[in-house]
C-alpha cells in the first residue's frame, strides 16, 4: 500500500507490540530502497521515483519519563531528540518511525504524572505487559490523536495523501488508507481513514465506538484476544440471531461475563462494565447499514485471513464504508475508487466492491484509466475487467494512441531487440518509435512474422475511432461495421501485446475474440518467428514456451469445435479471410509450422477430403480378394468404364445425391409410387451392397442397359429433390480433377518414364536416338511442370515451400542441357569419343530420378511417410555427426599410413588419392592390405660413402627447387622408382588403430545413434508426416489433370 499510494501510518510510537512490527517492516523497506538507489547511482542510472514512507508515532512524554531530556529551546536551541535503546522494566520509542509527535501534559521541567500512577504490567508468559493510564479514551494522547485524525479526515484542501495506523501497544491500530496523487480532494468529508484493532483494553472499545459513530471503518483482527475477540463474538452472535429477547436474555449477560474474565478490574465497577457492554452492542448494531459496512473482520486462524493480503482488507473496508452518492458525484466516486484499485492492483476488489456493488449504474471507463491498466505492471486483469464493462476498443485505439502505447511502455527492450533492431534494422537508440511506425513499421513486422500484408491501416483506425464507418448506412449495416471495427481493434491490440512480449495481455485479449483459432495461430507464429531474434537463451526458451501455449489454445478450441459441430469446423478450416491475406485457417497453421494443429483429427479429415475431392472409391466384394483404392482410381481414370461401379461421385464421408428425372412436377400418386419403388430398391440393395456399392455384374448391367437407378446410395440420407444428376463427361471431369487421381496418374506416368529412362541408359554404345529423344522430351515436360508450379507458388505468395522446387528445376535444367549436348547431339554429330561421359551423365540422372521418388511419391504413404521422416532425421542429425568424427580419423590416419608406407612417393594427385580415398575412405568397405604385406621394389636408401649419406636429402630434393621427381638420384641410392612401398610394423600399428576406431567404434556408435534417434522420433514422425501431407495434397490440387508428358495438352 505504501508503495502504491501516498499513505501515512500512525501508531503510538513505542517499541513494543504492533508498532514494533510495523517499524521493522519500514526499516526493511527503507534498506531495500537505499540499496537499490545506491546500485542505480553506481550504474549511472537515475534512481526510481517512489512514494514517501511516513510512519508517525504519537506518544505522551509520561510513557518514557526521564528517558528523554527536554529542555527549553533557548537553552539548547537545535538539539535533536535521542531515542534510547530499550531497557529492562522500561519502554522506549521505536527508532524506525520517521516522525514523532510527543504530547506533554505538564510544562517542561515539572512532574507530569506521579510515579505511583504508573503500573508495570506482565503478559501471560511472565514478561512485561502494558497497562497504562493513557489507554483511557480521555487520555491526553488519545484526545490529541482523535483531534488530529478528525482534522485529517475532514480536511477538504489538498494536503499529502494520508493513511494512518496507530494505537497503544497491544490495543488499537488506526489505519487510514489512501488515495490518488491528484490534487483534488477525495470527497466532501475529506480524505479516507481506516482504523485497525488488535487486542485492546476497555478504553480501546470506547475509541472504536467513537470511530463507528463518526462512520470511520474499522478492521478487527479476530484471534488476537481481548477487545478484538469480544467485539467479534458480539457481531457474530447478533448477526446469527437478531432478536430482542436474545440480546437481553443471553448476549448482554455473556458480554458482561467475558468482560469480567478479560478485565478483572471491572468487577468492582458495574457502571463502567455496563457502559463498555453497551458500547459493544452499539458498535455491532451500527456495523452494517444496508450496503455500507463499517466493520471488517480478519480471522488470523482461517485459511482466508492472511496478513499478506492486509492491504486488500484495508481497501475493502474503505470501499464498503462509503456513502451512496447521486448525480454527478457517482462518476467521480467510481473513478477515485478505480484509481485506488489500480494503484493497489486489486482487480477482484474492483469487480466485487465497485462494479457488482453498483451494477445498476452505467459507468463509462475513461481512456486514462484504460491507459493505466494497459501500461501498468501486472494490471492485465483490469483490461479484461474494463472490456467486460463494454469498453469500446475501436473508439479508443486511434493510430496516435497505438503509437503512444509503444512509446510510453515501461519495458521496451523486447520490442527494440526483436522488432526494431532485428526485423526493421533500426538502431534502437531513439526513445520513441518513428512517427510512421503504425503504417510502415508495423506492417513490415507483421509481414515478416506472419506473411500477412497490410494488417494495419492508419486511415481506417482513425475513422473507426471517430465513429466514421464506410459501407451500408442502415442501422444493421452500421452495427455490422461497428462490430467489424471492434474486431479489427482487438486484433491490433493483440499484435501490440505480442510485440511487447505481454503474453498475459495477449491471452486475455485472445479470449475475447470471435476468431480464436486464427488469432491463436497468428500469435503462435509471431512468437516462433520472434524467438530467433532473442539473444539470451532463457528468453528464447520463454518465447517458445509462450508460442506453445497459444498453439495448445488453438488445438483446444479446434478439438472442442470438432466434437460439437464437425461440419462447421470443416467450413471454418476452409474459410479464406481477406484480413489474413486470403489465407485459410489450415494455411495459417501450416505457415505457423504448427504440427500439432495439423495432426489433429479435424485437420487430417479435412486434408483427406481435399485429397479425394468429389469422389469416393467403392468397396465391392470379390470373394477373398480386396482391390486397393489405387487400382480402382487408376483403372477408372484410364479405362473410364470401371468408374461406374468403383467410384461414388460425392465427397468422402458424404452420401451422393439421388438423381431425379427432368420432370419436377409429379402427381401425388406417382410420388407415392416412386417412394415405394425407392424403398424397395434400397431394401434390395442392402442385401448385396458394401459401403453403398451393389454387386459387380449388377452395376455393369445397369450402366450398359442405361438403367439409371433411382437411388445411388452410400448412406440412407434423403437427397435434395431438385439436384441434377451428372453426365458421364462431368463424371470424368470430376474424376480427373480429384487430387488423388492426379497423384496416382502422375505416379504411373513417372514409373513409365523411369522404365524408358532405364532402357535408354542400358542401351549399348551410343544408344537409340528415338528412345533418347522420347526420354529427353519426357524429362523436359517434368522440368517444365516443376517450373510452372514453382512460378505459381512465387506469384501467389503461397505458404508451400519454394526452395526445394527451385533446386529441382535447376538440377533438371542442367541435366537436360548435358543430356542434349553430350548424348543426343554430341554422339550423333561429333563422334563416339563422348560415350563414357554420356553414360556417366545418364547414370547420374537415372539415380537422381529414382531417388526423387522418395520425396515426391512415397511420403503420401502412411507407412513409408513416417519411415522416410525418421530416415531423414537419422541422416541429418546422426550421419552428419558421424561424418564429422570420421573425417578427423580418416585424414589423420590416412595421411600417416600413406606417409609411412610410401616414404618416397612424389607429392602429386596420386599420393592424395592413395591417402584419402583408397587408404582412408575405402578402408571402411574393403580390407586391401597387399602393399603392407609385400614390398614390390626396394625402398631403402643405400649410400656407398659417408659423403653420399650426408648430402642424400639435398640430392633427392634437387636443392631448394622442391621437385621430388629426380629419378636418377633415387636410382643412385638403390631405389628403382620413388613410388615404391616400404613394409614396417609402424604401418601395421597405424592401420590397426584406424580400423579399430573407424570400423568398430564409429560404426557401432552410428548404429546406436540411429536406434536412439529412431526411438525418439517415433512419436514425432507421425505428426510430421501429417503436417507434410498437407503440402503434398495442396500441390496436387493445383496441378493440371494430365501428367507429364501429356501435360502439354492441358496447357493447350
Amino acid at each position: 500500500a505504501a508503495n502504491a499510494s501516498e499513505v501515512w501510518f500512525i501508531t503510538n510510537g513505542l517499541d513494543v507490540g504492533l508498532p514494533q512490527y510495523i517499524g521493522t517492516a519500514f526499516r526493511e523497506e527503507i534498506a531495500m530502497r537505499r540499496a537499490d538507489d545506491a546500485w542505480a547511482i553506481q550504474m549511472n542510472r537515475d534512481a526510481k521515483k517512489r512514494k514517501a514512507l511516513v510512519l508517525i508515532g504519537i506518544v505522551c512524554d509520561d510513557e518514557f519519563h526521564d528517558f528523554i531530556d527536554f529542555k527549553p529551546a533557548k537553552d539548547k536551541p537545535k538539539r535533536d531528540v535521542k531515542v534510547p535503546m530499550r531497557k529492562r522494566e522500561q519502554l522506549s520509542l521505536n527508532s524506525d518511525h520517521t516522525h514523532f509527535i510527543i504530547i506533554r501534559e505538564q510544562p517542561i521541567g515539572s512532574s507530569s504524572i506521579n510515579d505511583s500512577e504508573k503500573k508495570p504490567v506482565k503478559n501471560d508468559a511472565g514478561e512485561k505487559l502494558l497497562e497504562k493510564l493513557t489507554d483511557a479514551a480521555n487520555s491526553s494522547t488519545n484526545k490529541f490523536r482523535e483531534r488530529l485524525e478528525a482534522f485529517i479526515h475532514q480536511e477538504a484542501s489538498p494536503p499529502p495523501i494520508i493513511s494512518s495506523t496507530g494505537s497503544p501497544p497491544a490495543t488499537t491500530t488506526d489505519a487510514a488508507a489512501v488515495a490518488s496523487n491528484k490534487p483534488d480532494p477525495w470527497s466532501e468529508d475529506g480524505f479516507p481513514m481506516v482504523c485497525t484493532l488488535v487486542r485492546g483494553m476497555p478504553g480501546t472499545i470506547e475509541l472504536v465506538y467513537r470511530k463507528i459513530q463518526q462512520e470511520i471503518p474499522v478492521i478487527i483482527l479476530k484471534g488476537t484476544g481481548s477487545a478484538a475477540d469480544i467485539i467479534t463474538f458480539a457481531y457474530e452472535e447478533i448477526s446469527a440471531k437478531n432478536e430482542k429477547e436474545f440480546e437481553d436474555g443471553y448476549l448482554k449477560v455473556e458480554l458482561a461475563r467475558r468482560l469480567l474474565d478479560e478485565y478483572p478490574l471491572l468487577k468492582d465497577n458495574n457502571v463502567k462494565r455496563n457502559e463498555i457492554r453497551d458500547h459493544i452492542m452499539s458498535i455491532v448494531k451500527k456495523a452494517d447499514q444496508g450496503k455500507r459496512k463499517l466493520l471488517t473482520f480478519i480471522d488470523l486462524y482461517s485459511g482466508t485471513g492472511s496478513l499478506n493480503d492486509f492491504h486488500k482488507f484495508i481497501l475493502s473496508a474503505l470501499l464498503q464504508s462509503q456513502k451512496s452518492v447521486t448525480g454527478s458525484k457517482v462518476n467521480a466516486q467510481l473513478k477515485r475508487n478505480l484509481v485506488l484499485t489500480l494503484d493497489w492492483n486489486l482487480p477482484d476488489l474492483a469487480l466485487s466492491e465497485i462494479f457488482q456493488r453498483n451494477d445498476d449504474i452505467r459507468y463509462t471507463i475513461p481512456a486514462e484509466l484504460f491507459d493505466k491498466a494497459v501500461l501498468g505492471k501486472k494490471l492485465e486483469p483490469f483490461v479484461d475487467l474494463f472490456l467486460d464493462r463494454d469498453f469500446i476498443l475501436h473508439r479508443y485505439l486511434k493510430s496516435e494512441k497505438l503509437l503512444d502505447l509503444f512509446n510510453k511502455a515501461k519495458d521496451k527492450e523486447f520490442l527494440t531487440t526483436t522488432s526494431l533492431e532485428g526485423i526493421l534494422g533500426l538502431t534502437g537508440d531513439d526513445e520513441e518509435v518513428p512517427t510512421d511506425f503504425v503504417e510502415n513499421g508495423l506492417n513490415k513486422i507483421v509481414k515478416r512474422l506472419t506473411d500477412i500484408s497490410h494488417f494495419f491501416s492508419k486511415h481506417e483506425m482513425d475513422c473507426n475511432a471517430m465513429g466514421i464507418y464506410f459501407g451500408d448506412k442502415s442501422d444493421k449495416g452500421v452495427q455490422r461495421q461497428r462490430a467489424r471495427a471492434e474486431k479489427k481493434a482487438l486484433r491490433h491490440f493483440i499484435i501490440y501485446a505480442v510485440l511487447m512480449n505481454r503474453h498475459q495481455l495477449a491471452k486475455i485479449l485472445w479470449k475475447r475474440s470471435s476468431e480464436p483459432i486464427p488469432l491463436a495461430l497468428i500469435c503462435c507464429m509471431m512468437f516462433k518467428q520472434l524467438a530467433p531474434y532473442c539473444h539470451e537463451s532463457y528468453q528464447r526458451l520463454l518465447i517458445e514456451k509462450q508460442a506453445k501455449d497459444f498453439s495448445d489454445c488453438a488445438v483446444g478450441v479446434l478439438d472442442k469445435a470438432f466434437n460439437e459441430d464437425s461440419m462447421r469446423t470443416f467450413e471454418m478450416l476452409d474459410e479464406k479471410h481477406s484480413d489474413w491475406s486470403h489465407m485459410a485457417t489450415v494455411e495459417l497453421a501450416y505457415n505457423a509450422d504448427n504440427k500439432e494443429f495439423m495432426a489433429h483429427a479435424a485437420c487430417q479429415k479435412w486434408v483427406t477430403r481435399q485429397f479425394y475431392g468429389e469422389i469416393t472409391p467403392r468397396e465391392i466384394p470379390w470373394g477373398l480378394f480386396k482391390c486397393p483404392d489405387s487400382i480402382k482410381i487408376i483403372s477408372s481414370a484410364i479405362l473410364i468404364f470401371p468408374m461406374w461401379f468403383w467410384i461414388n461421385f460425392s465427397p468422402i464421408g458424404q452420401a451422393p445425391p439421388s438423381p431425379t428425372k427432368p420432370s419436377d412436377l409429379q402427381s401425388d400418386g406417382k410420388k407415392d409410387a416412386k417412394v415405394d419403388e425407392t424403398k424397395r430398391l434400397i431394401e434390395h440393395a442392402d442385401e448385396v451392397d458394401i459401403r453403398g456399392g451393389a454387386s459387380f455384374f449388377q452395376r455393369i448391367r445397369r450402366r450398359l442397359c442405361g438403367d439409371n437407378s433411382k437411388t445411388q446410395k452410400s448412406a440412407p440420407v434423403a437427397s435434395k429433390p431438385n439436384e441434377k444428376q451428372m453426365s458421364h463427361f462431368e463424371e470424368i471431369n470430376v474424376l480427373w480433377s480429384a487430387p488423388i487421381t492426379k497423384f496416382y496418374t502422375n505416379f504411373v506416368a513417372y514409373l513409365a518414364f523411369l522404365f524408358f529412362f532405364t532402357l535408354a541408359v542400358m542401351w549399348p554404345s551410343c544408344g537409340n536416338l528415338l528412345l533418347d529423344c522420347v526420354v529427353w522430351f519426357w524429362a523436359a515436360s517434368i522440368a517444365f511442370e516443376n517450373t510452372r508450379v514453382a512460378y505459381e507458388k512465387y506469384c501467389s505468395q503461397s505458404s508451400l515451400p519454394l526452395q526445394q522446387a527451385v533446386f529441382e528445376v535447376m538440377v533438371q535444367t542442367i541435366f537436360l542441357a548435358l543430356y542434349l549436348g553430350v548424348r543426343i547431339i554430341g554422339l550423333w554429330n561429333f563422334g563416339t569419343c563422348h560415350i563414357l561421359p554420356a553414360k556417366a551423365i545418364l547414370g547420374f540422372g537415372l539415380i537422381y530420378y529414382y531417388y526423387r521418388m522418395l520425396f515426391i511419391f512415397l511420403p503420401i504413404s502412411p507407412k513409408l511417410g513416417p519411415m522416410m521422416i525418421r530416415l531423414q532425421r537419422m541422416v541429418m542429425d546422426d550421419f552428419f555427426s558421424f561424418l564429422q568424427l570420421f573425417v578427423i580419423f580418416m585424414i589423420s590416419s590416412g595421411v600417416a599410413i600413406t606417409a609411412v608406407l610410401y616414404p618416397h612417393h612424389p607429392l602429386n594427385l596420386d599420393l592424395f588419392t592413395r591417402a584419402f580415398v583408397f587408404r582412408g575412405l575405402m578402408a571402411l568397405f574393403s580390407s586391401e592390405m597387399a602393399d603392407l604385406k609385400k614390398q614390390t621394389n626396394p625402398c631403402t636408401l643405400n649410400a656407398t660413402s659417408s659423403t653420399e649419406k650426408e648430402y642424400a636429402c639435398l640430392r633427392l630434393s634437387q636443392g631448394l627447387s622442391f621437385k621430388y621427381d629426380n629419378l636418377h638420384a633415387y636410382q643412385r641410392y638403390g631405389i628403382p622408382t620413388p613410388e615404391c612401398n616400404q613394409t614396417s610394423w609402424i604401418a601395421w600399428f597405424l592401420l590397426i588403430q584406424y580400423f579399430f576406431l573407424a570400423k568398430r567404434f564409429l560404426t557401432s556408435l552410428l548404429t546406436a545413434m540411429f536406434g536412439l534417434t529412431g526411438a525418439r522420433v517415433q512419436s514425432q514422425s507421425e505428426q510430421i508426416w501429417m503436417y507434410n501431407r498437407y503440402e503434398i495434397v495442396m500441390e496436387y490440387a493445383k496441378r493440371p489433370r494430365l501428367p507429364p508428358p501429356f501435360v502439354v495438352i492441358s496447357y493447350v
